[in-house]
């Protein structure tokens, strides 16, 4: 089986074929809307909860770095000279990265134990999600590497 290449489900990387949900502040579906559902993740990944002023001029936009010049002149179009709270988007947050997880139990690439171990959850409660809901059933399974050995720990088993 696939080894995480994190110990904690929130350093899981945001799927770029992520999808908005129905259930996404407004704000944020909004944004999606514009610049599509992986940027506004990445945004709120990286700005959640703060209040940032967008200014009118694209190259001054405090999202330059994730948005890139394109993206950064249509947020600044749509958003520019505003204060925009950047809601917490938690359970947005949590739902696009555990969905390739999900996808990866549900092509069988991994075990239901595993999955549960690494979004960290109750196995009753990733087996309600495999078998009671469609969430990642339209998502890639994730593609997740070994863990690097650390070199300052001894190897137990040769």
């Amino acid at each position: 089986m696939a080894k995480a290449l994190t110990t904690r489900p929130e350093d899981l990387p945001i799927p770029e074929d992520a999808k908005a949900q129905a259930s996404w502040p407004p704000i944020m579906l909004d944004m999606a809307a514009h610049i599509g559902p992986y940027d506004t993740l990445r945004i709120v990944d990286a700005f959640a909860g703060q209040c940032i002023y967008i200014p009118i001029d694209p190259s001054k936009s405090p999202f330059m770095d994730i948005l890139g010049s394109d993206r950064a002149a249509v947020f600044a179009h749509v958003y520019g000279a505003e204060r925009l709270p950047i809601p917490a988007g938690r359970n947005a947050l949590a739902r696009a990265r555990r969905a390739g997880v999900i996808a990866l139990v549900r092509a069988k690439r991994m075990t239901l134990k595993d999955g549960a171990a690494l979004l960290r959850m109750p196995l009753r409660h990733m087996s309600t999600l495999i078998n009671k809901t469609d969430e990642g059933t339209d998502a890639e399974p994730a593609v997740l590497l070994e863990r690097p050995r650390d070199p300052r720990q001894l190897d137990m088993f040769g």
